[in-house]
């Protein structure tokens, strides 16, 4: 069961229970409150975990500015065409600190679920052309998935 529903049931329950006990609106209302805070403490987040995917590329020396940008504006589109893509950023290494190890660009994706990334988006038709299109202008690919706490 969803958190949101979980508070609308208790928000109805407590709307209905109060109206039989004869209770004031300004009763049920504080209760209700309690309700949530207590669902809050008890569940956090529960049914709203994310599961992120990370993607940073090194690209060779040598890969053309315009098709860096392709690649980029490509990344991007995938959650045009891959619905459950639930959100994607991207940006440049901007680390003072010299441990990038010469990965300059972050990608940064929203899942739902293990199964979405891994039955809908990994195998996904959009997905493979992006990957194959990568092969001549990257040197190395670092990934890692997490779930969000």
């Amino acid at each position: 069961m969803t958190r949101n529903l979980k508070i609308s049931l208790v928000i109805a329950l407590t709307i209905a229970l109060g109206a039989c006990m004869g209770k004031t609106e300004k009763e049920v209302k504080k209760e209700i409150v309690e309700e949530q805070k207590e669902i809050a403490i008890t569940n956090p987040m529960e049914d709203e975990k994310l599961l992120r995917h990370v993607v940073i590329f090194k690209f060779n020396d040598d890969a053309p500015e315009a098709e860096v940008e392709k690649i980029n504006k490509s990344f991007g589109e995938l959650q045009n065409h891959i619905p459950v893509i639930q959100d994607f950023e991207w940006g440049l290494n901007d680390s003072p600190e010299d441990f990038h190890q010469g990965f300059t660009h972050c990608y940064f994706l929203t899942f739902k679920s293990e199964e979405d990334r891994d039955s809908i988006y990994t195998p996904h038709p959009k997905h493979q052309e992006f990957v194959a299109s990568l092969q001549p202008y990257l040197e190395k690919v670092f990934v890692v998935d997490y779930w969000a706490n």
